[in-house]
């Protein structure tokens, strides 16, 4: 045999396989594969070759149009062929995909591919997709005309062949409000097995457009001893904040959710406005307890020259860093030389105290390299001398407490029980000598001062004692000991009012109800709890002292006082306190069936259920400045609402 025709056989056999596809179009009547270019076919009329295209670039436009110009009589025979296959559908003779055979078959991988048919906009399969992306919108803070964008159109051609993304107009007008109703409704019923509520209020204003917004969460116990948040509204609130509109959109807000008989107590900040709008709403009130912290220490550090100086150099020091990436490189590659970690400076903001202590405190991290900085760089940056970094640390160790504080309280489990106990810690930390505060004096002194003062009523507060006393942390260890008898009666009052039990004896507040606690080891401590260990041990002591049926002399009448509930709390006070980092409604959900009036299931969901501060309402407001950024400063309020509602709920309920 001849090596050519052998050579010729063996590539026609490597072709055949290429050209054995399903032809499904009735143009393929008309024309035959080319064997030498797989990129073409061959007229059976006129034997032109006409340009096919390979793979996912085939198509049979061009055999089409060279069938309509050059053999009028066989298009036209075409037509009606394929008109009589299709029945009354109308076949666009220019359009650039396969025709898909109608009887039913499995298709192929390039029909899937090619596949135009789209899925209704009500259909199943598209609702879910829907939701997804709304979720997707409102979790991750992206804008509406995500779905418009081309990137995410490719990505959904790509993930949903057969799915048409609708327009952002569809999102805003019905999966949101679809979205945001479906979850008030679960919300709404779940409220409405529960006894007693808390809530937060607070007022923010957006920098980009100046539209302002009330905060609105609530906080309550289930039937199962857990705590539960959620945010109800982030109301827009347009116009002047007054007592009396912040009264006004309080109570539209109770009404709407149904809350009016359910309110235990309202946190709010300490500005005049929300407090005379929440007192005019006739609610029970708090002021935030990390608020107070912040003006506290604020007008501490203001009280004293030296102090407020040091402040202000140290500022203009990070803020140099933080605006010159030059300086900021410098600053990186001197610690590296050094054999240090690279770290960055940290620029204060005055809304938030303890950000200021940061500053401090990565500024005396940074001792060295700043000062090498300084000596290396010619620059108009202040300079520190020993006795400023002396007094810089001594700023530090006074704030510490504060911010270990802070931290804690700004946590979502902290209960307003804690309340108390962080004030008496405060004032036996501030009352105590402390070589480490030399130079500061002047500050700490203002800080006891304003310490006192700020929580001359909070101490004083009901509930905020009986609270202190249902938590089995603290029970009644944070109470001057000559006063212990005046909250026993406090609490005896509370509980057996709260279990309709007789009693007729009535009390006097004292001057006050806290003090430090005396003849503490002088040492240094290393953290805040520390002190809350030290009062616990000491106070515990007390814990043996005989019943109080014995020794209630100090009462006009023992008897005054259901016996049950006498028994109950002698039983409670004599067990020991859990410790600081337990979880007090865990304690309480192991225990309750052991004290019928003290454990009162409703008693401890009413009176645990406040926040200690209103920071949840802060959290929902920095959703809130990343909901209205600078490229959606035109987001319409009512829109607004829905994202940061479905937002901060969707993953809980």
């Amino acid at each position: 045999m001849n090596p050519m025709n052998e050579a010729e056989d063996e590539e026609v056999s490597c072709i055949e396989p290429l050209l054995k596809t399903k032809k499904l179009s009735l143009i393929w009547e008309y024309f035959e594969e080319s064997t030498c270019d797989l990129s073409r076919v061959i007229c059976k009329q006129c034997k032109q070759k006409v340009y096919k295209g390979l793979g996912k670039k085939m198509t049979t436009s061009s055999m089409r149009k060279h069938l309509e110009s050059k053999h009028k009589p066989l298009y036209k025979e075409m037509l009606k062929s394929e008109e009589s296959k299709k029945g009354q559908k109308h076949l666009n003779v220019k359009s650039a995909t396969c025709d898909i055979k109608t009887k039913s078959h499995q298709l192929s991988i390039y029909e899937s591919m090619t596949k135009t048919e789209c899925w209704d906009i009500n259909d199943k399969k598209s609702k879910v997709i829907h939701k997804a992306i709304g979720e997707m919108i409102c979790v991750d803070n992206e804008p509406y005309n995500l779905v418009e964008r081309t990137g995410f159109k490719k990505l959904m051609e790509i993930v949903k062949p057969q799915y048409k993304v609708p327009g952002r107009k569809y999102f805003t007008d019905n999966i949101i409000p679809e979205m945001y109703v479906e979850l008030k409704l679960k919300i709404m019923d779940m409220l409405k097995q529960v006894h007693t509520v808390s809530l937060t209020s607070d007022i923010w204003t957006c920098s980009h457009n100046n539209e302002s917004f009330l905060s609105f969460t609530c906080h309550w116990i289930s039937n199962d001893m857990i705590q539960h948040h959620c945010v109800l509204n982030v109301r827009h609130f347009p116009g002047r904040h007054t007592g009396l509109a912040i009264k006004d959109t309080l109570e539209r807000l109770l009404q709407e959710w149904d809350l009016e008989k359910k309110i235990h107590l309202l946190v709010r900040d300490n500005g005049a406005n929300m407090k005379k709008g929440v007192d005019d709403a006739s609610l029970c009130s708090s002021g935030c307890f990390l608020h107070t912290i912040h003006l506290l220490v604020t007008e501490s550090i203001k009280s004293q020259k030296s102090v407020q100086d040091l402040m202000i150099r140290a500022r203009k020091v990070s803020t140099h860093f933080h605006h010159s990436s030059s300086a900021t490189d410098k600053l990186k590659s001197i610690q590296i030389k050094l054999g240090t970690h690279p770290k960055k400076l940290i620029q204060d903001i005055c809304t938030r105290w303890n950000s200021s202590f940061y500053m401090l405190e990565r500024l005396l991290q940074l001792k060295t390299a700043i000062l090498v900085y300084i000596s290396d760089v010619e620059s108009t940056l202040p300079t520190f001398n020993p006795n400023d970094w002396l007094l810089m640390e001594s700023l530090i160790h006074l704030l510490k407490p504060f911010e270990e504080l802070t931290k804690r309280i700004s946590s979502n489990k902290s209960i307003i029980s804690e309340v108390i106990p962080a004030i008496m810690i405060l004032d036996t930390f501030l009352n105590r000598p402390n070589t480490s505060h030399f130079g500061v004096g002047t500050t700490k002194d203002i800080m006891l001062t304003r310490l006192s003062k700020r929580f001359e009523k909070v101490i004083k507060d009901d509930n905020l004692i009986i609270a202190t006393f249902l938590d089995p942390r603290f029970k009644l260890l944070f109470f001057k000991p000559e006063n212990k008898q005046i909250m026993k009666i406090i609490i005896f009052k509370i509980i057996s009012k709260f279990n309709n039990l007789n009693s007729n004896i009535e009390h006097e507040p004292t001057s006050t109800y806290i003090s430090a606690v005396e003849n503490l080891n002088a040492g240094n401590r290393e953290s805040l709890w520390d002190f809350y260990k030290e009062i616990a041990t000491t106070s515990n002591i007390d814990q043996t002292e005989e019943p109080m049926s014995l020794k209630y002399t100090d009462v006009d009448d023992y008897h005054s006082f259901n016996k049950d509930l006498v028994v109950e709390f002698e039983k409670y006070c004599n067990m020991k306190c859990v410790s600081i980092d337990e979880d007090p409604l865990s304690w309480w959900k192991i225990n309750f069936e052991s004290f019928p009036l003290i454990g009162n299931k409703l008693l401890l969901q009413k009176y645990l259920s406040a926040p200690a501060s209103s920071v949840y309402s802060e959290r929902s407001f920095s959703e809130a400045g990343l909901v209205y950024e600078a490229k959606r400063n035109r987001l319409q309020p009512q829109n607004a609402e829905q994202l940061l509602f479905i937002h901060h709920n969707i993953n809980k309920f």
